[in-house]
C-alpha cells in the first residue's frame, strides 16, 4: 500500500516591521504636530473680541492696580481672602470663581488669586475682560 503524502500548506504568518513602522511614523507626526498647536501669544489681559457672557456672577475677586483686593464688592486682603472665599464656595452650587484684573495690576497678584481660589475649593476659574 502506498502512503499519500499530505501536502504541506505554507504557513501563514504576518509580517510586523512594516506595521511598527507605520505606528512610529504616526507617532512621531502626532509629538510634532500637537508642539505647534499652542504658540506663544502675546496678551493684554482685560480685553477681547469675544467670550462668554454670564449674567448671574456670583463669586468675584477684584484686583486693583494699587494691589487692593475685593470679595464682591467687599474689601479683604490676600490673607483673609481664602477664608472667605472657602466660606462662599460651600454656599455656591457652582463652585465657579471670576478673576476681574486692573491692566496694570502686578501679575504676581493675579498668580496669588488664582492660586488662593484653586485652593479653596473652586471648580471653574474665569478671567473677565473688557470686549472692544
Amino acid at each position: 500500500m502506498k502512503s499519500i503524502q499530505r501536502q504541506r500548506r505554507p504557513s501563514i504568518r504576518m509580517e510586523l516591521s512594516p506595521l511598527i513602522d507605520c505606528i512610529f511614523q504616526l507617532l512621531i507626526f502626532f509629538m510634532l504636530s500637537s508642539t505647534f498647536l499652542t504658540p506663544a501669544i502675546q496678551l493684554t489681559l482685560p480685553s477681547a473680541t469675544a467670550g462668554t457672557s454670564q449674567n448671574e456672577l456670583e463669586i468675584i475677586i477684584t484686583l486693583s492696580e494699587e494691589g487692593d483686593v475685593y470679595l464682591n464688592n467687599t474689601k479683604t486682603s490676600l490673607i483673609s481672602l481664602k477664608s472667605e472665599l472657602q466660606r462662599m464656595l460651600t454656599e455656591s452650587s457652582h463652585k465657579s470663581v471670576t478673576i476681574r484684573g486692573d491692566q496694570n495690576m502686578p501679575y504676581s497678584a493675579f498668580l496669588d488669586a488664582l492660586d488662593i481660589a484653586k485652593r479653596s475649593g473652586a471648580i471653574h476659574v474665569n478671567v473677565a475682560h473688557q470686549t472692544p
